[in-house]
């Protein structure tokens, strides 16, 4: 299991320096403060604070070459929630890799970051208010059919919607574990994400 979190606390370095940082500063040094100033946010929780929560999977599937070597499984992702707090206010980090591989060995990855403010309610809620983002794309492989290419993106006003989550704090086998549910999933039932302090 560890193995597994190093491989894809790699891929998440791998996503930090694979996108622009030129105007989704965590730290609001390069973001105008005034987007942050008026964003909705609270202080957070102490179990969260400070914290860098990782969620990361790879697929069963494996993909071999015409000499019968294995050339990598079909999924592998990451994402990861960094909270802090600047001068009182909550903000998040959030990082997400998606990498895909089709038959033809050809190789999709997705990276998207958001930054924005976080206001947590009660014990339970918080609502994650982005404020600057960005995508990027990367296809490439041998084959001709791959279209080698790489797009990126900022965030738009629909990409950086609200959105608010259940969520609760467990200690199993002496590990803290982040439970992610959805708003409606009241009766916490089932995690959308589980993620592991790092």
């Amino acid at each position: 299991m560890k193995k597994i979190v190093l491989f894809f606390c790699s891929l998440i370095f791998v996503l930090a320096m694979g996108c622009k940082k030129d105007d989704v500063g965590i730290d609001g040094d390069s973001l105008e403060e005034d987007l942050y100033k008026n964003s909705p946010s609270s202080t957070i929780p102490v179990d969260l604070k400070e914290s860098t929560w990782f969620w990361g999977n790879s697929g069963p599937l494996s993909y071999y070459d015409h000499d019968g070597n294995e050339v990598g499984s079909a999924t592998e992702a990451g994402r990861q929630y960094k909270f802090i707090e600047v001068k009182g206010q909550g903000r998040i980090e959030f990082e997400q890799y998606l990498g895909m591989r089709n038959a033809s060995n050809c190789v999709t990855e997705i990276y998207t970051r958001k930054n924005g403010t976080v206001k947590f309610e009660g014990a339970d809620r918080f609502t994650f208010y982005p404020l600057a983002g960005s995508f990027k794309t990367v296809k490439k492989g041998t084959s001709a059919s791959c279209g080698n290419e790489t797009t990126e993106r900022k965030a738009d006003k629909e990409d950086l919607r609200p959105v608010t989550f259940l969520y609760q704090i467990k200690v199993i086998e002496g590990e803290k574990l982040l439970y992610v549910f959805s708003e409606e999933d009241v009766q916490y039932t089932n995690p959308l994400f589980v993620y592991q302090a790092v």
